[in-house]
């Protein structure tokens, strides 16, 4: 008995087996069971849900924003006909800095204490943090560090309104990135990652010092982020993290829309 159901377990395996090969060489494997088909093209799994990735990050933000609201209805942001009263707005309210800058002296100093530290490493060498005017030059290398600093430097200047030389960096900082004509790495243009980075740092940074920026720099700066949201998302239509969801650059890339198209949403 035993050895019939071994010869039995090895006769299903290369069935199997002979099975898989078949499909990897059509293209398709198709269930006995229910008329299912799985395409694989160049060994890329494709779907026929290519907007599915920003829907869901929308719903998923829509969602766990309103459990919080039912949790604690104090967290809310005022929200009116699709606009946000003010900014910041992306992950707090302007009703909520004063608390953060409460807790960055006393509950979470430990945070605080790395984000200032980081800052003071930025200012006491500008220069070599700041991005570079030449378009050539900020394309010539892997860019994402000018985004990724970009938040951090607007983070501590909600923390410590104060610092002005922190602000005023932050401003010529977002002056730089907003003269490049392209956050593309000139020898990779096929990769959005360092574009997303650029601009999930951008956005955050336009949302957290908008009231400190003037009129011309608010307009000019958010048609900065709705040609580059633009582009990611058209982008997101011929490119493999658009409709794959196990990809590495799918949640870099969607968040980075979904942060420039939630600040779009606030100043349409």
């Amino acid at each position: 008995m035993r050895k019939w159901k071994e010869v039995a377990l090895q006769n299903s395996n290369k069935a199997w087996e002979k099975q898989g090969r078949k499909a990897l060489l059509s293209g398709s494997f198709e269930d006995g069971l229910a008329a299912l088909e799985i395409w694989r093209s160049e060994a890329t799994m494709r779907t026929h849900t290519r907007g599915a990735p920003s829907v869901f990050f929308i719903y998923l933000f829509c969602f766990v924003s309103a459990y919080v609201t039912d949790e604690n209805p104090e967290v809310m942001i005022p929200f009116t006909n699709a606009n946000y009263d003010s900014h910041p707005m992306l992950y707090f309210s302007r009703a909520e800095v004063a608390k953060l800058q409460l807790r960055a002296a006393s509950s979470h100093e430990h945070i605080a204490a790395r984000l200032t530290e980081a800052v003071h490493i930025m200012l006491s060498s500008p220069l070599e943090y700041l991005p570079p005017w030449d378009p050539k030059e900020y394309s010539a290398r892997w860019n994402e560090i000018y985004g990724n600093n970009l938040g951090a430097l607007a983070m501590f200047c909600v923390l410590y309104p104060e610092n002005i030389e922190a602000r005023d960096m932050a401003k010529d900082y977002m002056e730089r990135m907003a003269a490049q004509p392209s956050w593309l790495v000139k020898d990779a243009p096929w990769d959005e990652v360092p574009l997303a980075h650029s601009l999930v740092g951008f956005a955050t940074a336009y949302d957290f010092l908008y009231n400190y920026l003037s009129k011309t720099q608010q307009e000019r700066f958010l048609e900065v982020i709705a040609n580059a949201s633009g582009y990611m998302y058209e982008t997101s239509y011929r490119r493999g993290w658009g409709f794959q969801y196990l990809h590495n650059h799918q949640p870099t890339n969607c968040m980075a829309l979904l942060t420039g198209s939630l600040v779009l949403m606030n100043q349409a």
